[in-house]
């Protein structure tokens, strides 16, 4: 049944990627996807896709000080979540599945990027209160009901 419906697909792509959930005082940190990368301009968790090899949790550290600048500590895994998505591009049906670890984790700071040319155009604290105003990815809002699904 798979082969069916991927060979359907011109194009399939599949991306593991770990991220982390950090609240502290009722605020959020989040990045600003850069410019030039799917979903430009909005907020999403600190975090991305692991490298050949890498272990989640070290690609998580890894993104969260290119991302944040900060060192932070994981406090639990909250979840991992399925995405399936599919795009035509140049008449072309293009399928993408990423599957999304999501680390509750604790760090504090002043944040700041330190990636030169990455994903990640800033970074910052909100006051959780604020999160329905911005213009989130939906990686936010699936965190945060992980986080409270975990009773925190």
């Amino acid at each position: 049944m798979g082969a069916a419906l991927t060979g359907e697909l011109a194009e399939r792509r599949q991306r593991i990627s770990a991220y982390g959930l950090i609240v502290v005082d009722d605020s959020i940190l989040l990045a600003r996807i850069a410019a030039g990368y799917p979903g430009a301009g909005s907020w999403t968790l600190p975090g991305g896709g692991l490298d050949w090899g890498e272990a989640p949790q070290e690609a998580m550290h890894r993104e969260l000080f290119e991302e944040t600048g900060l060192k932070g500590e994981i406090r639990t895994l909250l979840g991992i979540d399925s995405l399936r998505l599919e795009r035509n591009r140049n008449g072309k049906r293009i399928g993408f599945h990423g599957l999304r670890i999501i680390y509750e984790v604790v760090a504090a700071g002043d944040p700041h990027v330190t990636e030169v040319d990455g994903s990640v155009a800033e970074s910052r604290w909100f006051p959780l209160s604020e999160i329905p105003q911005l213009t989130t990815v939906d990686l936010v809002a699936t965190g945060l009901r992980m986080l409270a699904q975990a009773g925190r």
